[in-house]
C-alpha cells in the first residue's frame, strides 16, 4: 500500500459536515512524496477514502498528483488539519513533507468538493466526480516552481455559474459535484490569488520566472558546462540587459538547484558547485555589458554581506553587482562570525545593512540564527537608525517576513535591491525631517 493512503486515512473521525462546523476556518498546503508509485485505481480509492474521512472532519480541499508527488490544499477547523496533519508526519510510509503555506481563513475556497483529485492523463481510468483534469500548464508550473504552490492550486477555485431560477448548491456532501455560483467564486478566487502571491513572491509584473530554469539547473550539476554555457548565452541575447535575466533566469536556477537536491536529484555539494557557476556566470555576463553609468544620489552608504556562516553568496554578489551598476558604492564583506560582522558596524557608518541567506534553501532553521546577528548588530552599529535589510530564498517563498527577525525590508530579487533600498533611506529621512 503506498505511503499516501495516509492522506486518506489520518486523524480520529469527528462529527460535522464541511460548512457546518462553529469552529475557525484554517487553510494548508502541503507537498509530499509517494515511497511508492501509484496506479489508477489506487489513486481512485485514496481518494475516495479522503473523501469520506474529509466529510466526518468537516474538511474540504484539492490535491494534485504528478508523477508520485503530491500536492494538496486542505481547509477546515484547525484541530481537524493538525490531527490529519500529525498522522501524516508520523507514518513512515511517507516522506518529503514539506508544509508550504498554512493561515486563517474567512471562508472556503473549495467548499464544494470534501476531495478532489486533480491529475494529468484522465483517461487512464474510468474516473468518476471525485477526478478533474489537471491542466498542463499548472502541472508544468508545480514541477518547476513546487514551492509556489499555494498560488498555482488557488487558481484550481471551482466556479461554475448555476442555472437559471437556482442557488448555489452549499456545502457538498462529498458525492455533490455542484461548485460555487460564478460571481461568488470569482471574487473568492481572486481574493485568494492576490493573498496568496503575496505570500509566495508571485506578484503579477514583478518576477517573470523563465520556463528554462529548471533545465539550466539541471546542466549546472553536469561535469560538462558547455550546455549550460551556451543555453546563458542564448537567453542572454533575447534580453535587453543583464538584469531581467538575474531575476528571470539565474535567481530561479538557484531555486531549482535546491529543489533538485530535495527530491535527491543532485547532492548538497553539487548545488554549492552549481551556485558557483551561477555566479561565474554572472560575472561573465557583468563584464561584457558596462554599468549604466551615473550615480546614485542619495549618499547612503550600504554593506552587503551573508549571514554569517553562510556558504552561498550568489544573493550577495548579485546584490552588489547590481547595485553597483546603479551607480551606488556598496562594500561587501564576508563575515565569519557575528562579531566580525558587529566590528564592521562599530568602526563605519552604515546607512543600510543587507544580509541574505541561501538563495537555493529555505533556511527556515537558520532564521533564530539571523534574529540573533541582527539584533547584536543593530547594537553595535555607529548609527541607531540602520536599515536592515534581509534576502534569501526563505524570503522569496515567504517562509518568514523581515519583521519575524528584526528586519526593516526582505527583498525577493536582487534586480529591486537599488529601489527598495533608495525608497526606505528617502522614507526613513522624511520621517527625521518631520519629527
Amino acid at each position: 500500500m503506498s505511503s499516501m493512503q495516509s492522506w486518506a486515512e489520518a486523524g480520529p473521525a469527528s462529527s460535522g459536515s464541511p460548512g457546518r462546523s462553529g469552529a475557525p476556518l484554517c487553510n494548508l498546503v502541503y507537498r509530499s512524496r509517494a515511497v511508492n508509485d501509484l496506479s489508477a485505481g489506487q489513486l481512485r480509492q485514496l481518494t475516495l477514502n479522503s473523501e469520506e474521512r474529509n466529510r466526518r472532519e468537516s474538511i474540504t480541499g484539492i490535491v494534485v498528483y504528478d508523477d508520485s508527488r503530491f500536492f494538496q490544499w486542505l481547509e477546515g477547523p484547525r484541530d481537524s488539519l493538525s490531527r490529519v496533519m500529525c498522522s501524516i508526519r508520523n507514518d513512515p510510509r511517507h516522506t518529503d513533507i514539506e508544509v508550504l503555506s498554512e493561515r486563517t481563513s474567512s471562508q472556503r475556497a473549495f467548499g464544494a468538493w470534501n476531495m478532489k483529485l486533480a491529475a494529468a492523463g484522465s483517461g487512464r481510468a474510468p474516473w468518476g466526480h471525485e477526478m478533474i483534469e489537471a491542466p498542463s500548464d499548472l502541472v508544468c508550473e508545480l514541477r518547476l516552481r513546487p514551492t509556489s504552490a499555494p498560488a498555482l492550486l488557488a487558481k484550481l477555485v471551482p466556479e461554475r455559474r448555476p442555472a437559471p431560477g437556482t442557488e448555489p448548491a452549499g456545502p457538498a456532501t462529498g458525492h455533490d459535484d455542484a461548485m460555487l455560483g460564478g460571481s461568488t467564486a470569482q471574487t473568492l478566487k481572486q481574493v485568494i490569488l492576490t493573498a496568496l502571491s503575496q505570500a509566495t513572491g508571485l506578484e503579477s509584473g514583478v518576477v517573470r520566472l523563465h520556463p528554462r530554469a529548471r533545465e539550466l539547473a539541471e546542466l549546472l550539476v553536469e561535469a560538462d558546462q558547455a550546455a549550460a554555457r551556451e543555453l546563458i548565452e542564448e537567453l542572454n541575447r533575447a534580453e535587453v540587459s543583464i538584469t531581467p535575466l538575474y531575476a528571470n533566469l539565474l535567481e530561479p536556477a538557484a531555486r531549482s538547484l535546491g529543489d533538485l537536491w530535495a527530491q535527491e536529484g543532485c547532492s548538497e555539494f553539487e548545488v554549492t558547485l552549481g551556485l558557483c557557476r551561477i555566479l561565474a556566470a554572472a560575472r561573465l555576463l557583468g563584464a561584457i555589458e558596462p554599468p549604466h553609468g551615473g550615480r546614485e544620489t542619495s549618499g547612503a552608504t550600504v554593506l552587503i554581506a551573508p549571514e554569517p556562516g553562510e556558504l552561498h553568496h550568489l544573493g550577495a554578489a548579485l546584490d552588489e553587482d547590481i547595485l553597483w551598476r546603479a551607480g551606488w558604492a556598496p562594500q561587501c564583506e564576508y563575515p565569519t562570525d557575528d562579531r566580525t560582522l558587529q566590528e564592521l558596524v562599530s568602526a563605519t557608518w552604515f546607512d543600510v545593512v543587507d544580509l541574505s541567506l541561501s538563495a537555493a534553501f529555505q533556511r527556515a532553521d537558520w532564521l533564530p540564527r539571523l534574529t540573533k546577528s541582527i539584533a547584536d548588530m543593530r547594537r553595535a552599529s555607529r548609527n541607531p537608525h540602520l536599515l536592515v535589510v534581509v534576502g534569501g530564498r526563505v524570503f522569496v517563498d515567504r517562509k518568514a517576513s523581515a519583521a519575524q527577525v528584526g528586519a526593516d525590508l526582505a527583498c525577493t530579487t536582487s534586480a529591486d535591491i537599488g529601489r527598495l533600498i533608495a525608497q526606505a533611506v528617502s522614507g526613513q529621512r522624511a520621517r527625521r525631517l518631520d519629527a
